[in-house]
């Protein structure tokens, strides 16, 4: 469920009491089990509960409550520029000559080299590409988020309390922070509860 999709959980209208907003952000592609009982804690608080995810899959037993939006972004990510190029630079460029060669050679020629150039942009993907790409990831999810903030609409309505719940969230809690000063923003799974937050608003 996105969050144009999500129902019963639109901003307070004017003279309505505001229902505890949070947001959980959990890029872990399995989510932890404390992660799952945060959310599971903040909902039974009565918090409008929005999650940024880079996949739903794993977060189906919440995504149909009431109260919970999806947002992912693991599409966009795959999109990337740096995704993107390494896709073709890697896989699909490879896989062109080596098919071309392949029906050059014919037989079991072919196959062998297909094989091995597989095996080579696989071993080159994991080995080279993830590891130097991994320090740059943070960064890169959280300009994608960035550039979707608008649907979370914040400065309208304001969360309660951010939850970087992950290292790979972590970039984008510290940026949202700076952002929202106000905003209660912490990496802990055990924040305080949601009424002592908003009372001391």
């Amino acid at each position: 469920m996105t969050f144009d999709d999500a129902a019963g959980n639109q901003p307070p209208t004017a003279g309505a009491s505001r229902t505890p907003r949070a947001l959980l952000l959990a890029f872990n592609h399995k989510p932890h089990e404390k992660v799952v009982a945060l959310a599971e804690r903040l909902l039974d608080e009565g918090a409008r509960l929005d999650v940024v995810v880079l996949s739903d899959t794993n977060w189906a037993d919440l995504a149909g409550r009431p109260n919970v939006r999806l947002f992912t972004l693991g599409a966009a990510e795959k999109r990337h520029p740096l995704l993107r190029t390494e896709r073709i630079v890697v896989t699909s460029g490879p896989r062109r000559v080596a098919r071309g060669l392949s029906r050059l050679a014919g037989g079991g020629t072919a196959s062998g080299l297909s094989r091995r150039q597989e095996r080579l942009s696989r071993a080159f993907h994991k080995r080279v590409f993830m590891k130097a790409y991994s320090n740059v990831r943070p960064l890169v999810l959280s300009r994608l988020a960035d550039k979707r903030l608008s649907e979370l609409d914040l400065e309208r309505d304001p969360v309660d309390l951010i939850v970087a719940s992950d290292a790979l969230s972590i970039t984008l809690g510290w940026r949202l922070a700076r952002r929202f000063p106000n905003v209660v923003a912490t990496t802990s799974l055990d924040p305080p509860p949601l009424a002592q937050l908003t009372a001391a608003a």
